[in-house]
């Protein structure tokens, strides 16, 4: 099951963190794709030492389940463990939270999971060389009409994880993305104009540019003028 690529552009101004997925596998084929554009990511010293490791194993999902919600508890501690407090949230918390929530429940269901794994001391900035292929791979997904996030909670229990797996001591765990076809759809998306977060020369400085831009950016020129969800 693929879509039509939307083009950079049009990916790149919709892309969300979608956590709802219907039941339908994902093909090795389409999995593949996703990954093998994964690796086209810029990398430090071309070094590649990304690791993925591709989960499919319901046991395993089921237990990463489990694990989840151990943060997903501590995080309701902030409600005082009434999850219907949520509700009480501005609109774009309360639905970004309740998918949280949806996932932490749903997580054994996912069609997939990909772990994305780099080498411990490799780099002088840890990350810096993982997660730009983590960006690839989301937006690829995104093009094949797929959806997906990071999501980390299942590394409450790393030391679990990390046995079940094998994986050696001198990788690190960086994220766990979750893939699947979603049931929710990509953006349009709200987001901060450039001006408000963008600076000329020095932190606080006006971009006069920007300023004179709209509210929404050139969003309109690559997709169409929806409601966001």
């Amino acid at each position: 099951m693929t879509t039509p690529d939307p083009g950079l552009f049009a990916t790149l101004y919709t892309t969300r963190a979608l956590r709802r997925f219907k039941p339908d596998p994902v093909s090795d084929e389409v999995l593949f794709q996703v990954l093998d554009a994964a690796i086209r990511a810029p990398s430090g010293q071309n070094a590649q030492d990304w690791r993925f490791i591709v989960v499919r194993d319901r046991a395993l999902l089921g237990d990463m389940q489990r694990w989840s919600a151990t943060p997903w508890q501590r995080y309701l501690a902030r409600f005082g463990g009434d999850a219907s407090k949520i509700d009480a949230l501005p609109r774009s918390q309360r639905l970004s939270l309740r998918s949280v929530e949806h996932l932490v429940h749903h997580l054994a269901e996912v069609p997939v999971v990909v772990l994305v794994l780099g080498l411990k001391g490799r780099h002088s900035t840890p990350g810096g060389s993982t997660f730009p292929a983590v960006q690839n791979l989301l937006l690829a997904a995104h093009a094949v009409g797929l959806g997906g996030s990071v999501f980390n909670f299942p590394l409450s229990h790393e030391a679990e994880l990390r046995e079940r797996l094998g994986i050696p001591d001198n990788n690190q765990i960086y994220c766990v993305l979750p893939i699947g076809y979603p049931t929710d759809r990509h953006g349009p998306l709200k987001r901060r104009p450039v001006k408000d977060v963008v600076y000329l020369e020095r932190f606080g400085e006006r971009w006069p540019f920007a300023d004179a831009q709209q509210e929404a950016g050139w969003q309109d020129r690559w997709v169409r003028n929806e409601e966001d969800d």
